[in-house]
């Protein structure tokens, strides 16, 4: 046996308005999380030296991808600990 629910207009703008709320606050939460940064950028953000980077990288006490980049995420990762 089907069925029916009956939604007002009201009620439907709501659960639209909700579920891009949601989406747009986890499209944020990626992009803020997946940019990239040179070794050079990174050092500047973390105000140390390019060879400092370097040695934290080659330490993997702060990883980077195997081009070189760090992740924002990464950077705040070492920044808290």
């Amino acid at each position: 046996m089907e069925e029916l629910i009956i939604v007002s207009p009201k009620t439907i703008k709501a659960i639209i308005i909700t579920a891009l709320e949601e989406f747009n606050s986890t499209q944020n939460e990626k992009s803020s999380t997946n940019r990239l940064f040179s070794i050079n950028k990174a050092a500047k953000i973390l105000g140390v030296s390019h060879a400092t980077v370097k040695k934290l990288v080659a330490r993997e006490t702060l990883k980077a991808t195997p081009d070189n980049k760090i992740t924002e995420k990464e950077i705040n990762r070492y920044l808290s600990a």
